[in-house]
């Protein structure tokens, strides 16, 4: 009887949430190459879900169990490592990938505070996995003889259990020798509506930013995948979705920076083909390169608005750039690439990083606002993760730059597998050298203000409007913040419960992470959602489908008054009368509520004015011309793609308030834009693009 081999890049999927959504790629690769190099030696079965692995790892034992190591998925996968070990005491269990500290000393701690683990693959497992079992095979499939041989790459316990440890080995640049899991078929399985696919076109980053794990120099060369292979692997995908999951529109695509290179607009072209002929994908979900502008623009331009221009700067201040290694655009030529981007309709994304050493909250505050008077349409606000594999993860950098950190369950990483209840938590930086706690909790406050009033341009008319009159973008949004202090606004409460979380969400040690949410009591309101989720996600979803009527008040409000505040408002003939027909608007063309049903109903609402008509003609300082003869009602309703969209997506996430934080972040903005037309009339006046094109977080 062949050897079973399992090999599971397992994500939870506890009470039928993903955490990851991700289809197993890397785990794909490696049995690929088994498959081809060991076809008669032994039987191996891919695995993505916890509970899946374990009926099969109860019903039929394997020889060998592989399991990857990433930051959301290591508790998981030891603990499957731990089953493994009970029911055969004989199987070799091996652990794999970058979530792994860089020094050699800490490394070895880690394998020693983990008898579960037989091995652990230093570098990138494709062909070692294939060797491992080699010398598995070799040593009769015995564990004391396999202990006896000299495992390469590897930490791995030897013949009295000690661990010995080889360095890694230089990466393989030949990456098209690894087998495609899709053409091959290894990966048809997940193709099951929940999953969403993902390919690399190369791997590798030239960059050497301290906060990545593809910052060190052994990543530092880019090996690329056939330029064949990619398209046929593109085509292959998009008609299995078409067949197999419909309801799945999101692609991934792994690179590090994607579009800087020349051959990234020949690679979007196949996408654009996909999208003419099956409808997919609608979302693509990349981190654009840093440099070559002008192949990312050219990138973006072939896929009808489905891949966002993302642009990551994680800072502006040249100090903190130094303290991380990291290589940007100036701020003048990122200007002119928005200036270049706003002109063919396309949307941009950044993203800042609190907490890189050296960043202050002033200093943090003022980059928020230099690119959102550069004309971005998107700034995300992330936390520095200290993650293992990271040179900022180092010792030498922890007591560098005074890192004090805070321990948090990882949103929606959690499950009860066997009895045992399972947690994965990630670090992250809340206090250095140069921010106290205290200019955390304003930095998330900041953040929220992005991700709730900013993120999806709902109130770009409104903005763009204010901005033709002077007012600055950056001085809209302290506006928001400012709100956001005072007592008695519609907002507060939901501020309020947003800093109370950020609070809550932190522990000391990862021990107390666990301890805390092990607690029945805990336990259940983690599972509701109530606590432990992500929190920019969470909040960001309650606002667009739960406070929308608050949020939009406020937004209109703040906009009037800076209007108002400005010489030239005093010429705008029946301001006020106008700006509660367009208030009606903005607040209408959005769709939100509580229940399936509700997001998906039409709304109508009256108007004296062609609110529409008046966006598509530029927003003129004068409505005039656009006030109606007599009122008429308008029934706003989504359009059939809208409608198809957000209904699939609903089905998929649920309308609950986990579900709805994982939605936002997996649909076209536009899904929510309802379009308008006067109630009677036969056919619907799309929303002006200014709405409609909204950009897509990543």
């Amino acid at each position: 009887m062949k050897p079973l081999v399992y090999l599971a890049d397992l994500r939870y999927n506890y009470m039928g949430v993903l955490a990851n959504d991700t289809a197993p790629l890397g785990v794909g690769y490696m049995k690929a190459v088994i498959d081809r190099d060991l076809p008669n030696e032994t039987e191996s079965r891919l695995f993505a879900y916890p509970d899946k692995l374990l009926a099969a790892m109860k019903s039929a034992p394997p020889d060998v169990l592989m399991v990857s190591d990433y930051c959301w998925n290591e508790q998981l996968s030891l603990f499957a490592c731990r089953l493994a070990k009970q029911l055969n005491p004989k199987a070799l269990t091996v652990m794999g990938g970058p979530n792994m500290f860089l020094e050699p000393h800490r490394q070895i701690a880690f394998f020693n505070e983990h008898p579960e683990l037989d091995v652990f693959i230093l570098g990138e497992a494709d062909f070692l996995a294939r060797d491992t079992i080699k010398a598995y095979l070799a040593a009769g499939c015995s564990l004391d003889e396999f202990r006896k041989q000299e495992l390469f790459s590897s930490i791995y316990r030897g013949p009295a259990g000690e661990p010995v440890r080889n360095d890694t080995w230089p990466r393989h640049d030949a990456v098209d020798e690894i087998p495609s899991p899709y053409l091959t078929g290894i990966m048809d399985e997940f193709f099951d509506g929940r999953l969403t696919p993902m390919i690399e076109t190369n791997r590798g980053c030239p960059f050497s930013c301290t906060f990545c794990c593809q910052g060190t120099r052994w990543y530092t060369k880019v090996h690329y995948f056939g330029m064949d292979r990619i398209r046929d692997e593109i085509f292959y995908i998009a008609k299995k979705v078409k067949e197999l999951c419909p309801s799945v529109g999101a692609f991934r695509i792994a690179d590090s920076n994607y579009g800087m290179y020349e051959r990234d607009i020949e690679i979007s072209s196949y996408l654009g083909q996909t999208q003419k002929e099956y409808g997919w994908p609608t979302y693509i979900d990349a981190t654009t390169g840093k440099n070559r502008p002008d192949r990312i623009i050219k990138s973006v331009e072939q896929v009808s608005g489905a891949l966002v221009l993302y642009q990551a700067v994680q800072s502006l201040d040249e100090n903190v750039l130094r303290n991380v290694k990291r290589q940007t655009i100036k701020l003048e030529a990122y200007e002119q690439l928005q200036v270049h981007m706003r002109g063919r309709g396309l949307r941009s994304n950044s993203d800042l990083i609190l907490g890189l050493p050296g960043e202050t909250l002033q200093t943090h505050r003022a980059a928020i606002k230099k690119l959102l008077d550069s004309g971005i349409n998107q700034v995300t606000n992330f936390q520095l993760m200290l993650l293992k594999g990271t040179e900022l993860e180092t010792e030498e950098s922890r007591k560098t730059f005074k890192f004090k950190s805070g321990w948090r369950v990882l949103p929606k990483n959690f499950g009860v597998y066997e009895g045992e209840r399972v947690f994965d938590v990630e670090e992250i930086a809340v206090v250095t050298d140069t921010l106290t706690f205290d200019d955390y909790l304003s930095a998330r406050k900041n953040a929220l203000v992005t991700s709730a009033f900013w993120h999806d341009n709902y109130f770009e008319d409104a903005i763009a409007f204010a901005e033709s009159l002077g007012v600055k973008r950056s001085a809209w949004l302290e506006r928001c913040v400012d709100e956001l202090e005072k007592a008695d606004t519609p907002v507060r409460g939901f501020v309020d419960a947003f800093i109370a979380e950020t609070r809550n969400e932190l522990f000391d040690t990862r021990e107390e992470v666990v301890d805390f949410y092990s607690r029945d009591d805990n336990f259940e309101r983690l599972k509701k959602g109530e606590i432990g989720d992500n929190l920019m996600h969470k909040y960001r979803a309650v606002a667009s489908f739960h406070e929308w009527p608050a949020l939009c008040e406020t937004a209109m409000r703040i906009s009037r008054e800076l209007i108002l505040a400005q010489p030239e408002s005093a010429a705008i003939p029946n301001f006020e009368e106008f700006w509660e027909n367009f208030s009606r608007y903005v607040f209408l063309t959005h769709a939100h509520g509580h229940t399936t049903e509700e997001i998906l109903a039409p709304a109508e609402g009256r108007f004296s004015y062609d609110v529409a008509a008046w966006i598509a003609a530029g927003r003129p300082w004068d409505p005039s011309p656009f006030r109606l003869a007599a009122p008429v009602t308008y029934r706003f309703t989504l359009n059939a793609e809208a409608h198809a969209e957000l209904d699939s997506a609903l089905k998929v996430w649920t309308n609950t308030v986990p579900g709805l934080a994982k939605m936002v972040t997996r649909i076209r903005v536009s899904a929510q834009v309802r379009d308008a037309a006067p109630v009677g009339a036969a056919t619907f006046l799309p929303v002006p693009q200014a709405i409609a094109g909204r950009p897509l977080e990543m």
